[in-house]
């Protein structure tokens, strides 16, 4: 096994209930089993599946948790059998982690795994100084790519597989439901896939405003537009949002024929209008992870294709996670993307 080892603990943040976490001292992984590495997280971003977890509105996960799967950082150890990674390495994480063993695993379809789980949501995530996974789990950055932008290729990464999904011509109207970060990147992703007039829906201006400076061809803000486009106007659809009324406006606007990207996450059922769906010929479509797209994320960053820094509103130092995640629950009209940097 390479690599140092000179500190033998790690202070982590741990989710410990309602809207609770707290700091502590614990020790780190003497040894690395084969194929593994542990790295040294530099930057953490703050994700809304982050406060959902914490507030209790999702079933998958159990505190006590250090949460964190938006990651980047410097490969510190390596495992015995590891090849393509080197101490000092700059990384980003894949947080999914399937059995590798499956069928599906082994086409490479491991979110799609039955005993799969994500680094951060079942597993011990990256609120913390250095954490162990499989060396699998890796991509290499560029020097142009910051740490802090790193941590979106996550994100990014399940946005892109979602666009892959439909079906584009060049010209087509599309609009994109909730203008979180997702919303904001779907706006790139698709004016670099050909679509034609993108218009961003949601309900915070500064976010829709940027939007706009990222690529949207139209804006509209909820809270003053009731209808913000005329029914039967999108040949498709992306629902970001994950909310009832977000569903019931999405098949609003879709023509007949039109495509459903479903990708934001109610906190429970929610009611659909299969009628309306049905005699539209709508065709729906769900996604999460893509395993297959990470190589092109990291490259479509490089080259400015996705702009991830524009997103960043708020940065933290680590000692600080508390603050940075109280600050993202309570301004969401301030935040879009915070980060929390290691020195």
């Amino acid at each position: 096994m390479n690599g140092g080892f000179e500190a033998m603990q790690k202070q982590i943040w741990e989710w410990t209930g309602y809207n609770a976490m707290t700091t502590r001292t614990t020790e780190r992984e003497r040894s690395l089993e084969k194929d593994q590495v542990e790295v040294r997280i530099k930057s953490i971003g703050i994700c809304g599946t982050d406060l959902h977890i914490m507030e209790g509105h999702t079933g998958f996960s159990q505190p006590p948790l250090p949460l964190g799967h938006e990651l980047a950082g410097v490969v510190e150890r390596i495992g015995d059998g590891v090849v393509k990674w080197k101490v000092g390495d700059r990384v980003c994480i894949d947080p999914l982690i399937g059995c590798g063993k499956c069928q599906e695993c082994l086409v490479g379809h491991k979110h799609r795994c039955r005993e799969s789980g994500e680094i951060g949501l079942q597993f011990p995530g990256g609120w913390q100084e250095f954490l162990v996974m499989p060396s699998t789990n890796l991509y290499k950055l560029p020097d142009s790519i910051s740490f802090a932008e790193a941590t979106q290729a996550e994100t990014i990464h399940c946005c892109l597989g979602g666009v892959d999904k439909l079906t584009i011509q060049l010209g087509q109207n599309v609009s994109v439901i909730g203008d979180g970060p997702t919303g904001l990147y779907y706006v790139q992703l698709l004016k670099a896939a050909g679509a034609g007039k993108v218009s961003l829906i949601g309900m915070r201006e500064k976010r829709l405003e940027l939007g706009i400076r990222l690529g949207a061809d139209a804006m509209f803000n909820l809270r003053a537009h009731a209808a913000p486009l005329a029914a039967e106007t999108e040949d498709i659809v992306i629902d970001a949002a994950g909310t009832e009324s977000s569903l019931r406006l999405s098949i609003e606007l879709l023509k007949k024929g039109g495509q459903l990207l479903l990708f934001g996450l109610p906190g429970e059922p929610i009611l659909v209008d299969i009628q309306t769906v049905v005699l539209k010929e709508l065709t729906l479509l769900g996604s999460t992870n893509a395993p297959q797209v990470w190589l092109r994320v990291i490259e479509m960053m490089a080259s400015g294709s996705v702009q991830v820094k524009p997103l960043i509103t708020q940065y933290y130092e680590f000692n600080e996670l508390d603050k940075a995640v109280e600050f993202a629950r309570n301004e969401p009209d301030e935040v879009v993307k915070v980060i929390v940097n290691h020195k």
